[in-house]
């Protein structure tokens, strides 16, 4: 395959197809699910087609019963909820492990009837958009998690500015059909099909909505454009002109079609947050010339989170800390008891509103550390619970 990238999720995938007969790997539309899938698997059928649709609506259990090659993949399950009653009584009665890899582009608890089914019966896996280290076939890093345990003893070395590594990578994004596309119509025309897939068919397995896809796409770049900031219904229902109750549902749609995703914020400013799944998708929604502090703060979203996503036996968490005197740390980490708080910052040195917020989270956590991640070249020590380290070397 000429654009197959080896995921970080693979092992952890393979090794759970060992332990349940059902299998879920979820995760944005084109974000790889089925490339990986059948990496893995040694059957597959898309749901996707009308000929296997078909044959499911009639006879759910008869199709089940036909498949005698394990694993086989069950691609975008999520558009027909009647199999999953089958599959319940199947897995009841055919307990061996690794039988099904059910991959799907709406959370499956967001469907009922899907949930229902599936509740103590399997094992969900999130495929995230490839990040730098995938896409350059590299292993998942884990400078987060060295930080976390030894912070004060972490190698630190002189690098190069990486203005293009985030400028490069925010164009592009994470999925891997579109980011190695080099051909700048056909990159444009498919992330707007998908883009109009997502929001004229997907979108309305769960909501059911006469708003045109031109208010659907309005609300997609308004949240393209505000990422990492409180959430405002009112203020997204003035940009949007869309009721706050219909913003709400939406919402949730779009959390349940891996469009966003919420974090939440601790501090004294208790009203949450959100980012966009794809980093591509955000720079094609509101274009390149945005804010350069915001949109380091997007690309270190997108990358450093799959330290810890990938590593789910470290019981790590992101989060946001931000206090209602103005204090922010836009990303924070909790991973093994000490919060690791990131700043990022544009020069060498952080300005003195860095400094200040850092304090507040130093304060407000007795084990807390902070990282200025700079795209300046020096790292340095301003402090034993402070470290300015260059982004190059976080991810």
């Amino acid at each position: 395959m000429a654009h197959f990238r080896p995921r970080h999720l693979q092992a952890a995938l393979t090794k759970g197809l060992k332990f349940s007969p059902l299998v879920a790997l979820l995760g944005h539309r084109q974000v790889g699910k089925t490339t990986l899938g059948t990496q893995i698997a040694r059957g597959y059928y898309t749901l996707d087609l009308r000929t296997t649709s078909d044959i499911i609506q009639r006879d759910p259990t008869g199709f089940l019963e036909s498949i005698s090659v394990f694993p086989t993949v069950l691609d975008e399950t999520q558009l027909l909820p009647e199999l999953f009653p089958a599959l319940k009584e199947h897995v009841r009665t055919h307990k061996k492990p690794g039988q099904f890899l059910l991959t799907g582009s709406v959370r499956f608890s967001s469907r009922k009837r899907i949930l229902e089914s599936l509740t103590g019966r399997i094992i969900y896996y999130e495929l995230l958009p490839l990040d730098i280290s995938e896409a350059r076939e590299r292993p998942l890093p884990r400078c987060l998690i060295d930080l976390a345990d030894r912070f004060e003893s972490v190698e630190l070395k002189k690098t190069s500015r990486a203005p293009s590594l985030v400028s490069q990578y925010l164009r592009k994004g994470g999925l891997p059909g579109l980011f190695a596309i080099r051909d700048e119509s056909l990159f444009i025309q498919k992330i707007d099909t998908q883009i109009e897939t997502i929001l004229e068919r997907d979108l309305r397995l769960l909501v059911d909505t006469a708003l045109s896809f031109q208010t659907l796409r309005g609300l997609y770049t308004h949240l393209a454009l505000h990422q990492g900031e409180p959430l405002d219904l009112m203020a997204i229902s003035r940009a949007t002109r869309v009721s706050r109750p219909t913003i709400r549902k939406l919402l949730q749609a779009y959390s349940s079609l891996f469009l966003i995703r919420f974090l939440p914020v601790e501090g004294t400013a208790k009203k949450g947050t959100f980012y966009l799944e794809d980093q591509g998708e955000a720079s094609h929604l509101i274009g390149m010339r945005t804010d350069p502090l915001y949109d380091l703060t997007r690309f270190l979203y997108a990358n450093l989170r799959c330290q810890i996503h990938y590593r789910p036996e470290m019981r790590s968490s992101i989060f946001q800390f931000r206090t209602r005197s103005g204090s922010l740390v836009p990303l924070a980490f909790r991973i093994r008891g000490v919060e690791l708080g990131v700043i990022p910052i544009l020069e060498d040195h952080p300005s003195p509103a860095a400094i200040a917020s850092a304090h507040s989270f130093l304060k407000f956590y007795k084990r807390g550390k902070i990282v200025f991640a700079t795209a300046g070249q020096k790292a340095s020590s301003p402090s034993p619970r402070m470290r300015v380290i260059p982004i190059a070397l976080l991810i």
